[in-house]
């Protein structure tokens, strides 16, 4: 199963994120660096991101810098939500197998 947002900005350059089992893959480029791939396990992203200006940041589960950073209401609010709510679900239900914790649903 895979899902995909690619997000564009003007100075920063390109940014796809895909979601992919039980990572998150998020490829960069842009004008002035090269590219660069990052896979994150989703048992280890916080399902409750922060906002912070323009950006929707994830942090890990362990409280240090925000992991996974994304452009808010980019390409366009509900290819955006869909995308996110997705991310939220699918790092609750990783985290959830790896623990053996169920949510108040059983889930």
């Amino acid at each position: 199963m895979t899902d995909k947002l690619v997000q564009k900005h003007l100075l920063h350059g390109t940014q796809e994120l895909e979601l992919t089992d039980d990572t998150l893959r998020v490829t960069t480029s842009g004008p002035f660096r090269g590219r660069k791939v990052l896979d994150f396990v989703l048992a280890t992203l916080n399902p409750d991101p922060v906002i912070n200006k323009d950006r929707l940041e994830f942090y890990g589960r362990v409280k240090c810098g925000p992991m996974v950073s994304l452009y808010r209401d980019k390409p366009d609010p509900a290819a955006f939500a869909a995308f996110v709510d997705k991310l939220k679900a699918r790092a609750r239900a990783e985290y959830g197998d790896f623990t053996g914790w169920k949510d108040e649903t059983g889930q």
